[in-house]
């Protein structure tokens, strides 16, 4: 069976489940009173869940910055970007490509190698 990934944070992924999912995904179709029972069920179980995740700090699926390799910005950008609609993600890539620039400048004003040399005679 060909299973297809949602794009999910890494919290979400921790705190959530694919029945959750199915919650979320079918209250649009619900009447006004069931989409706010459910929206509501569905936001405290997940609160719960997360909750729970962070009071056992023994495990090893605490979600720590620290744990993570260094990364450059960019990258780091562009993965939260995947989560992103609309402004938000017109604000990263904004962001994005002002640091393309800087790179581009701080690059055009490196001194070549020859020029080093060049100084210290």
């Amino acid at each position: 069976m060909n299973e297809e990934q949602i794009s999910q944070t890494l919290l979400d992924q921790m705190v959530s489940s694919d029945r959750g999912q199915m919650i979320k995904a079918a209250i649009p179709y619900l009447p006004p009173k069931g989409q706010q029972i459910f929206s509501v069920y569905e936001k405290a179980v997940e609160f719960i869940n997360t909750v729970s995740v962070f009071s056992k700090r023994s495990s090893g699926s605490d979600l720590c910055a620290m744990s993570m390799p260094p990364q450059n910005p960019v990258d780091i950008i562009n993965d939260i970007r995947s989560f992103c609609y609309g402004p938000s993600r017109d604000k990263l890539d904004q962001m994005v490509n002002m640091m393309a620039m800087v790179q581009m400048l701080q690059l055009m004003n490196q001194p070549a190698d020859g020029e080093k040399e060049d100084s210290h005679e």
